[in-house]
C-alpha cells in the first residue's frame, strides 16, 4: 500500500468514528494545554525574576570589600587591585575609597542653610563610570581631569534639612510621600526637595579635629539613577574623583600629625566578561582573602526554585497528557475489536502486516497531532487571558503593544509561552499519540487472517 492509501484510509476510519475520536482528541488537547500552560507559568515566573534581578543591578558587577579582621595584613591597595585585574575573565576592576577617619559635614544654600543628616562621600575613577554601569537620571557626567565636579545620587537632596525652619518640620519624608495610604507607589506625590543638586554648590566639610577643618565646595553635573547593585552612594550620597579624595585625605592627614600612611581603599568594583564567570571570580578573589557580593548567588537560588516551580507545574500537566495517552490506548484497541473483520481482509487480500501496523500507528499519531494542535491553540488563549488580567493597571497605547502584552512579552507577564515550549508540546503530543497505539497495532498484525474473516 502507497502513502497516499494510508492517508485516505486513517482519515476514512477517524471520521466513520467521530464521535470516539472526537472526545480522545479533546483529551489530548487539554492534556496538551495543561502541560504548556503550567510550564508557561514557570518560565514567566523566571524571565519575571531575572528582569528584577536585572533592575538591581548589573549581573556581570561583583562588589568588592577589604578584610574586616583587625589582626589580617590582607589590604586593598593598588597591588591588589592589580592581581584581581590578572584574573582570567575581569574586564575592568576598580578601587572605591570613603573618608572613614573624619566626620564630614555636607551643607548647601546660602551660609550653609541646608545641612545633611546622612550624605556618604565616595570617590572612584570617573573615567570608568560608564563601564562599570553607572546611569545618570539627569545631567551629564563629569569631565575627566576636571576638579571640583560630583555626582549627586537619586534621593541625595531628599537628606537634607532646612535650619531655618522649626525642628519636625524642616525635612521632607521622602517615603512617606512615595506611597500613598494603601501603600500603592507614587512618584508623583514627591514634593520637589529644597534644592536642586544641578543649580547648587555642595559645601564638605572635614573636621579633622577641634582646630582644623578641611573645606572644598563641589559642582554636582549630574544625578545618578539608584543601583543597589553599584553602591548606596547612588541614592543618597555624593560621588567624587578618587584622585580629589586621596588629596582631601591626606590633607587632613597632615593637618592631624599623623604619619604618611599606606592608602588602601574602603572597597572596589569588578565586572565580569560573562554572567557565566561571575562565580569563578568571586570564588578567585575570596582566596586572596577579600569579601564579595553579587546578583549571583542570588540569581542561582532563583533559577533553582524557578526550574522547581517548572518541574512540579509541568508534571501536574502531564497527569492530565497521561491520562488522555490511556483515551488514545483505549480508543485504538475498541477500533481493534470493531475492525477485526476488516483486518482479515486486508490481509487476505495480501496486504503486508507492516502496513497494518503503519495504519494504526497512523491514526494514533493523528489523534496526538490534532489534538496537540487544538491544545497549543488553547494555550495560548489562556495564556493571553492571564496576562490581560496582570496587566490591567497598565493599559496599551496600540493594539500591537497589546498583542505583546497578551502574549507575555511586554508588561507583566504571568504565562509566557517560547517559540520551543510550543513545538514541544505538539511533538510530544504525536509521540505519545504513536506510543500509545503501538501495542493496540502490535495486537492488529497479529490477528489470524481466517479468524478475523469469521469475526462477526
Amino acid at each position: 500500500m502507497s502513502f497516499r492509501d494510508l492517508w485516505r484510509m486513517c482519515l476514512n476510519n477517524l471520521w466513520r468514528r467521530k464521535s470516539r475520536t472526537i472526545l480522545t482528541i479533546l483529551g489530548v488537547m487539554i492534556g496538551c494545554m495543561s502541560i504548556v500552560v503550567m510550564v508557561s507559568i514557570g518560565v514567566a515566573l523566571d524571565v519575571s525574576q531575572k528582569k528584577m534581578l536585572e533592575d538591581m543591578g548589573d549581573l556581570q558587577m561583583i562588589t568588592i570589600y577589604p578584610n574586616y579582621d583587625p589582626q589580617s595584613k590582607i589590604k586593598l591597595d593598588e597591588s591588589m587591585l592589580k592581581n584581581i585585574q590578572a584574573i582570567p575573565g575581569v574586564v575592568a576592576a576598580s578601587g572605591k575609597f570613603e573618608i572613614q577617619d573624619y566626620p564630614i559635614q555636607v551643607s548647601t544654600g546660602s551660609n550653609g542653610r541646608y545641612e545633611a543628616l546622612y550624605a556618604p562621600v565616595v570617590g572612584i575613577d570617573f573615567s570608568q563610570l560608564e563601564g562599570f554601569g553607572y546611569e545618570l537620571k539627569e545631567g551629564a557626567f563629569p569631565i575627566v581631569g576636571a576638579k571640583n565636579q560630583a555626582l549627586a545620587g537619586e534621593r541625595f537632596a531628599y537628606n537634607f534639612k532646612d535650619t531655618a525652619r522649626p525642628e519636625g518640620s524642616n525635612m521632607i519624608d521622602y517615603y512617606s510621600a512615595l506611597f500613598d495610604e494603601n501603600g500603592n507607589m507614587n512618584e508623583e506625590n514627591v514634593p520637589d526637595p529644597y534644592f536642586d543638586p544641578l543649580n547648587a554648590k555642595i559645601d564638605l566639610s572635614i573636621q579633622v579635629n577641634e582646630q582644623n577643618k578641611i573645606k572644598d565646595t563641589l559642582n554636582v553635573t549630574g544625578v545618578l539613577k539608584e543601583s543597589q547593585m553599584i553602591g548606596y552612594e547612588t541614592g543618597e550620597g555624593l560621588l567624587i574623583d578618587l584622585n580629589e579624595i586621596k588629596g582631601l585625605w591626606k590633607e587632613a592627614n597632615r593637618k592631624a600629625g599623623k604619619p604618611s600612611t599606606s592608602f588602601d581603599y574602603t572597597g572596589a568594583l569588578v565586572k565580569a566578561d560573562s554572567i557565566e564567570n561571575v562565580s569563578e571570580i568571586e570564588k578567585q578573589i575570596q582566596t586572596l582573602g577579600l569579601q564579595t557580593s553579587s546578583m549571583q548567588s542570588i540569581r542561582e537560588s532563583m533559577e533553582e526554585s524557578s526550574r522547581m516551580m517548572q518541574m512540579v507545574l509541568g508534571g501536574i500537566g502531564a497527569i492530565s497528557l497521561l491520562v488522555a495517552a490511556i483515551g488514545i490506548t483505549n480508543t485504538m484497541i475498541m477500533s481493534i475489536s470493531e475492525r477485526t473483520r476488516e483486518i482479515g481482509i486486508m490481509k487476505a487480500l495480501g496486504c503486508y502486516t507492516k502496513n497494518i501496523r503503519e495504519l494504526f500507528l497512523m491514526e494514533a499519531g493523528m489523534i496526538g497531532l490534532i489534538g496537540g494542535g487544538l491544545g497549543l491553540i488553547l494555550s495560548y488563549i489562556v495564556s493571553m487571558v492571564l496576562n490581560s488580567f496582570s496587566n490591567m493597571g497598565a493599559p496599551a497605547t496600540s493594539f500591537w503593544e497589546q498583542l505583546m502584552i497578551w502574549l507575555g512579552l511586554q508588561g507583566t507577564p504571568l504565562s509566557l509561552i517560547p517559540w520551543w515550549l510550543g513545538l514541544f508540546a505538539l511533538l510530544f503530543s504525536i509521540l505519545i499519540g504513536v506510543v500509545s497505539g503501538y501495542y493496540p497495532a502490535s495486537k492488529a498484525v497479529k490477528i489470524p487472517a481466517l479468524e478475523a474473516i469469521r469475526h462477526d
